[in-house]
């Protein structure tokens, strides 16, 4: 006879399914998050819905107060709320941008309702999604299938080229983790090894450099990891950079192309001229300053920045900014996480921001299992070095992404908590 119980907070009888509903979700979220936005946005209601049916909320009330990234985050939104409604004149991207940030209310769902045990299969159903998105991008780069216009040229069949930048410099390092980790028999290895040169090989074809600039700083903390600060770290690192970049430059028209075009860039910018990829990004950080130096505190709303950034360089100082730069820069956000929540949410966003990273890092650096430890350390390298070449909280496929890692970080940490609570209790018994 199967047992019905009531969900006391909607009286609804249901039977205690709860822990496959959340695994099985688990697995097709990370499957499906490289490849289809319609699934993040079907994710992002249904979780919470089931999370509301299953009720247990004092138990998921006590998680959430216990876990100092969830309540610094709910300050933040807080901090985002009044910035949105008291601080904007532009109500319809300070709302696009607030309700961007409600992509985070998955990670009270998933960090209360994930198991630890679950953690390697989801991470494993991720790598899949990944390998599919591959497959479709090989197909169209070779001609074998066509897909969305620009597709052959970025690799990049379902998001922006910089945005999967920062997806296949994550898939490639989580793999590169697994092959020199002792958990896995060579057979498998061997199928992560060709995965890897994909994966590896995509992210030097993609024209978007954040992904390849974070994966050279991924792939020296790694080494660091693996091996702590010897002379062997840095020879394989510094090796394993030469020849992944050194086989890039001279079988990819696109990553040569992006590296003379920085060379080239950077001597531009020598000479003055800002009106170039990076030398936009640079001219980000002086009208940042500038509007903070008339701002400090709350920024100028959530919604206003390319009307202000457009009134900053009417200043006598911008004159010899040409029009095309001036007309670039106060038509896009601004090429950089922090920067952006700068001018947004002033000085007391920036200390928000900043603080969520540090927390991040803290839960990766914090983390006992080896393994785990590695892959959430080197996710935030590559996140925080992506931050700085593009605003990755702002865009629905980065945002998921550190949603998603975020949520099986803080699972983690969970049990490993309970684990060391058992452990310190067992020991004290024992000792009595």
């Amino acid at each position: 006879m199967i047992k019905i119980y009531k969900n006391r907070w909607l009286n609804l009888p249901r039977e205690i399914k709860f822990e496959k509903i959340y695994f099985y979700m688990g697995l097709v979220f990370a499957f499906t998050m490289p490849i289809s936005r319609v699934m993040i946005s079907f994710f992002i209601i249904a979780f919470p819905l089931v999370w509301i049916i299953e009720g247990d909320f004092k138990r998921k009330w006590q998680e959430i107060k216990e876990s100092n990234f969830l309540t610094i985050f709910m300050l933040f939104y807080i901090i985002i709320l009044i910035s949105a409604i008291f601080f904007s004149d532009n109500s319809k991207v300070a709302f696009k941008f607030s309700r961007l940030y409600l992509y985070w209310l998955s990670i009270f769902v998933l960090a209360t309702s994930i198991k630890k045990e679950w953690i390697n299969s989801i991470l494993s159903a991720f790598l899949f999604g990944m390998l599919i998105s591959e497959f479709i991008a090989y197909g169209v780069f070779f001609e074998i299938w066509q897909w969305k216009h620009d597709a052959q040229n970025t690799l990049s069949p379902f998001m922006l080229h910089i945005d999967y930048s920062v997806f296949l410099a994550f898939t490639s390092i989580l793999l590169f983790t697994r092959i020199l980790s002792k958990f896995y028999s060579l057979k498998q290895k061997f199928f992560m090894l060709l995965f890897f040169i994909s994966t590896t090989g995509n992210l030097f074809l993609q024209t978007g450099r954040t992904g390849q600039v974070a994966y050279i700083v991924a792939i020296i903390v790694m080494f660091f990891l693996h091996y702590k600060f010897r002379i062997k770290a840095i020879l394989l690192a510094t090796v394993s950079i030469i020849i992944i970049y050194s086989l890039s430059f001279n079988f990819s028209n696109n990553f040569q192309k992006r590296v003379n075009d920085t060379i080239n860039e950077i001597k531009i910018i020598k000479n003055g001229n800002l009106n170039t990829s990076w030398g936009t990004r640079m001219a980000f950080f002086i009208t940042t300053y500038e509007i903070l130096k008339q701002n400090p505190i709350f920024g100028i709303g959530l919604g206003d920045f390319e009307e202000e950034t457009a009134k900053i360089l009417k200043m006598e100082k911008f004159s010899n900014y040409d029009s095309y730069l001036k007309n670039f820069m106060s038509s896009n956000h601004y090429h950089n996480q922090f920067l952006m929540i700068s001018v947004q949410m002033g000085l007391i966003g920036l200390f928000f921001c900043i603080t969520l990273y540090f927390l991040g890092f803290k839960m990766a650096i914090q983390t006992k299992d080896r393994e785990l430890r590695d892959i959430f350390i080197l996710f935030m390298v590559i996140y925080t070095v992506g931050s700085f070449a593009d605003p990755l909280w702002n865009k629905q496929f980065t945002q998921i992404i550190w949603v998603f890692i975020i949520s099986l970080m803080m699972a983690n940490k969970k049990y490993e908590m309970k684990d060391s609570l058992k452990d310190f209790v067992n020991k004290s018994i024992f000792k009595g």
